[in-house]
């Protein structure tokens, strides 16, 4: 009987792999960037945001302009 475990097993894996196997005709295209973004000239301009550095320096969004830039808002309610 040291066989069954071992044998569902690998029954559980070959079904696995199965189910991440490829994709059918059906699935969506992947987007473009046409898709997922609006033209440059289309887009709303940021608000005004202004802090403080780690260093203890001022700045501001604005110091960015023109640059991809990720602003990471939280709090420690």
């Amino acid at each position: 009987m040291r066989t069954l475990p071992g044998l569902l097993l690998a029954l559980v894996v070959a079904l696995t792999l199965a189910a991440c196997g490829g994709s059918t005709e059906e699935s969506a295209p992947p987007a473009t960037t046409s898709e997922t973004q609006p033209a440059v000239g289309d887009r709303e301009q940021a608000p005004v945001l202004e802090g403080e550095s780690f260093g203890g320096e001022a700045i501001a969004l604005d110091d960015f302009r023109g640059r991809p830039t990720l602003v990471n808002v939280w709090s420690s309610w």
